[in-house]
């Protein structure tokens, strides 16, 4: 049930889960462009020990505990640190599926008069994007989208993105 409130507040920091786009009518097609593939379970992808290598070698603070959430999210926290990290990533039907799926990420950030910034060298296309004290970063390869928020306690976001981009790398070194 923690990691459950754990996700929810980070969904809700950063909006911009892979999973509950703002319009009723981006939520059906976004649902019916997940693949029937098992969903990318993160936390087997994402160890915790893992995460908190790639946290502590990047100042992005630390992970002490793992919690697994529906769909194949995962959150990780650390309360000394006041860390909280969400990694998700969805297998869709198809590229184009997923091509929509992150332009329909940027008009929501737009709407929200929030600029992402390009990243590049990083997967097919992504995005970084700080939102109400977090760090965020969404990618697409292939067909695969998902998206990583970071937060540590009082920190500037903007602070946090070399972490948040290490950690996109080893999740897309891992994707099946």
């Amino acid at each position: 049930m923690a990691g459950l409130a754990v996700a929810g507040s980070l969904l809700a920091l950063a909006g911009c889960s892979s999973r509950e786009p703002t319009a009723d009518a981006g939520r059906s097609s976004h649902a019916a462009a997940i693949a029937d593939a098992p969903p990318v379970d993160a936390c087997v992808l994402m160890p915790v020990a893992n995460v908190a290598a790639i946290l502590q070698a990047n100042d992005g603070g630390s992970a002490k505990t793992q919690y697994a959430s529906i769909g194949g999210m995962c959150s990780y926290r650390d309360s000394d640190t006041d860390t909280k990290l969400l990694i998700d990533f969805t297998r869709l039907k198809s590229v184009e599926a997923a091509e929509a799926a992150m332009a329909n990420e940027r008009k929501m950030f737009h709407e929200r008069g929030i600029e992402p910034t390009p990243v590049t060298g990083l997967g097919d296309e992504a995005f970084a994007a700080e939102a109400e004290g977090s760090e965020g970063l969404k990618i697409r390869v292939g067909a695969y989208e998902g998206q990583i928020n970071l937060s540590v306690g009082e920190r500037p976001p903007v602070s946090l993105r070399p972490a948040v981009l290490a950690l996109g790398k080893q999740v897309l070194a891992r994707l099946p």
